[in-house]
């Protein structure tokens, strides 16, 4: 094990706890081959992304299951349909890669396709508008379709009472779907409609986006400007 976990260290530039975390994330590391897996794994994922060390380092830290995927089976397949299906170039499929490494761990058939699908449809959007949408928060495909994703439109559409409003809106500012409903949007449009502001797109902007101060704020000020 120690030649093993010393050339771990060197290749990712890792101190004895990052090693020591990855290993209690994922004690299988140490059963893997390292001519066999272990290195050409590392090899084929820092060349398919054109990744630097530090930014490979990083990935593996925070995915280092990624080890046990299959290059030929899993890894290479699915950055190959992701590319195609989102028509990207190299550099763009290695960015989103870069924002969210978890993409590298999801299902084509359980997770990649289904939200793609979902977003696509339920936003009325053509293959290029769907591509930057993805582009721009690449976590979307971190989130629930029935527990995150739909609730979250559904509160837009309801907010502004116009489906075809809210959906430019989300396309707009795709960050809008990530905002928490329970903690952040329900109670600031309870916020507005208590100061009879008007609730429209760019209310619904500030609503996702400000900070609690930034919101107070402006809670404030268009009230006075209403009132004026």
């Amino acid at each position: 094990m120690g030649p093993k976990l010393d050339w771990l260290q060197q290749r990712l530039d890792l101190d004895n706890e990052e090693v020591s975390r990855m290993i209690q994330r994922f004690p299988t590391i140490l059963e893997s081959s390292l001519e066999e897996k272990l290195e050409p794994t590392l090899n084929w994922i820092q060349t398919r992304l054109s990744l630097p060390d530090d930014d490979l380092s990083k990935i593996m830290q925070k995915m280092p299951h990624l080890f046990s995927c299959s290059v030929e089976d899993n890894l290479a397949p699915k950055l190959d349909w992701l590319q195609k299906r989102l028509k990207l170039g190299d550099d763009a499929v290695s960015n989103m890669i870069q924002q969210y490494p978890p993409i590298l761990g999801c299902s084509i058939s359980d997770k990649l396709g289904p939200t793609l699908d979902w977003i696509q449809q339920h936003l009325s959007l053509c293959d290029f508008e769907l591509s930057i949408v993805v582009q721009r928060l690449p976590a979307l495909f971190g989130y629930s379709i029935n527990t995150n994703l739909e609730p979250t439109l559904e509160f837009y559409i309801e907010a502004l009472d116009d489906k075809e409003e809210a959906s430019i809106l989300l396309t707009q500012h795709p960050v809008l779907l990530a905002v928490s409903l329970d903690k952040r949007l329900k109670p600031r449009l309870k916020d507005a409609k208590d100061k009879g502001l008007a609730i429209d797109a760019a209310c619904m902007q500030r609503m996702g986006k400000y900070s609690n101060k930034q919101w107070a704020k402006s809670i404030e000020f268009q009230t006075r400007k209403k009132d004026a």
